[in-house]
């Protein structure tokens, strides 16, 4: 296509042909079936599955690994009973004679043909309770973030490697369809040209006090044997120093993870702020922002891609995404399938991916009757529209919709743990090793010095390596 054609199908789109567009939704982006078909090839053995944390994430895993075929779930550990019971509970109702404990020590020692574990439990103790179950001989699926310090997640990478057990850490999107579809579209097809920017968000209104049911408390002496000095702060653990790396960590590895993935880089520099500047009687920051800088290889020659993430705790608005910015176009993913978009330059050449996306996008009706003199008014009245939309700040382009993947309805966890489940089965690769997950830990962390350094915090590649 010339240049003189590419231009004549340029249009500035206003926003109602931006909500027309998605319409071609339904064309998906195609995925490659070893993407979404690796867990299901091995559903064949059966593999013994012990839980160690069933709270609230630990639940959701929990009723995510019961669609997978060929799990029986043999042990459930968890310091209070009230979580415990529940949990052995629902896994009888599914024929799943789980027996409970308290103790994780106690749990590994005891069941002995456990083939591997899920680690659900506060970041706290992913590393003691991981590092035990590596030796134990058994796999481990731990949740993200690694720990909350540095020598702790650098002692998982270091036991993985010596026990040679499976070590997946719990940034599910890495194992997602769509993620794969967008890293595809962003890294081959270079639906953005080159990226330049990068921003992402994570805004939810949160509870300080998650509450627990009515005499169910743990007594003094068992909270002070774990580690926890009041009920309270064994509920709402997040908020303290002693048990957790903050929101940055919480909900901000997810999709920082994702900028390092993408971008095919580990960052270079970092500078940020925040603070309990909202609610009192907490320890983590409520806010967090985040400039990080990454050098990136383009063409041979190194370039700075800039990027800034948020985290805020009392709002919603605008809910989470991450957003890739390039000389050509842009690009929106979120694990909200109905969120995001891409956008393509107005002075960007058609690309091959936009006219597959053209071909199988369904036509426009044809204009009722009475709609027809509308359809043939003056020039000048499209051109107001085009114009509002200047106005409103609506950029001009070419306007896709979210991104998705033809017959994928999984949850966000489940093809995180196929994977892992796979992997175990067949030895394919995990979606974020050890290694990754570390990557992504130091990458997150040092925020939280940023923050009290309040100055700019250059890493040095060695960080990265466990």
């Amino acid at each position: 296509m010339s240049h003189a054609e590419t231009k004549s199908v340029m249009r500035a789109v206003s926003r109602r042909d931006f909500l027309r567009s998605t319409a071609i939704a339904g064309a998906g982006f195609v995925l490659a079936p070893t993407i979404l078909g690796a867990a299901e090839k091995s559903a064949d053995k059966e593999l013994n599955i012990g839980f160690i944390g069933v709270g609230t994430e630990g639940q959701i895993l929990l009723q995510n690994c019961l669609k997978i075929p060929g799990l029986k779930f043999i042990a459930v550990c968890d310091i209070w009973p009230y979580n415990q019971g529940r949990a052995v509970r629902l896994l009888k109702k599914y024929k799943h004679e789980a027996k409970g404990y308290a103790d994780y020590q106690e749990m590994l020692d005891t069941e002995k043909t456990l083939d591997a574990v899920i680690n659900a439990t506060p970041d706290w103790v992913h590393a003691p309770i991981s590092i035990a179950a590596l030796k134990a001989g058994k796999h481990v699926y731990c949740e993200k973030e690694m720990s909350n310090t540095l020598e702790q997640a650098k002692a998982m990478v270091v036991a993985a490697k010596e026990t040679k057990r499976l070590l997946q850490i719990g940034h599910q999107r890495r194992s997602n369809p769509r993620y794969h579809a967008a890293f595809d579209l962003a890294t081959k097809k270079k639906c953005c040209g080159n990226i330049t920017y990068v921003e992402g968000q994570w805004n939810r209104s949160k509870r300080l006090d998650v509450g627990w049911p009515k005499d169910s408390d743990l007594d003094e002496a068992t909270l002070k044997k774990y580690g926890y000095d009041t009920m309270a702060k064994f509920r709402n653990w997040r908020w303290y120093k002693k048990f957790a790396g903050g929101p940055i960590a919480d909900l901000g590895s997810h999709q920082i993870d994702i900028f390092n993935w993408f971008l095919g880089a580990s960052p270079r520099a970092v500078m940020a702020n925040g603070g309990v500047d909202n609610y009192e009687g907490i320890e983590w920051y409520d806010n967090i922002s985040a400039i990080y800088e990454w050098n990136v290889d383009r063409g041979g020659k190194t370039k700075v891609v800039r990027g800034f993430y948020k985290v805020i705790s009392t709002s919603s608005s605008g809910g989470y995404a991450e957003t890739f910015l390039g000389d050509e176009g842009s690009m929106t993913i979120s694990e909200n399938d109905k969120q995001g978009g891409m956008r393509r330059e107005q002075e960007a050449p058609m690309a091959d991916w936009e006219k597959e996306l053209a071909k199988a996008a369904p036509k426009p009706a044809e204009p009722a009757k009475e709609e027809t003199k509308k359809a043939e008014a003056p020039k000048k009245e499209a051109d107001a529209d085009v114009e509002v939309a200047a106005h409103t700040g609506f950029s001009p382009g070419r306007y896709y919709p979210a991104i998705t993947v033809p017959g994928f309805n999984k949850s966000e966890h489940l093809p995180h743990i196929e994977n892992f489940v796979a992997a175990i089965r067949t030895g394919s690769p995990l979606s974020c090793p050890a290694e990754v997950g570390y990557d992504t830990c130091v990458t997150v962390l040092r925020v939280n010095e940023a923050v009290e350094a309040q100055k700019r915090i250059e890493f040095k590649p060695e960080e990265f390596k466990a």
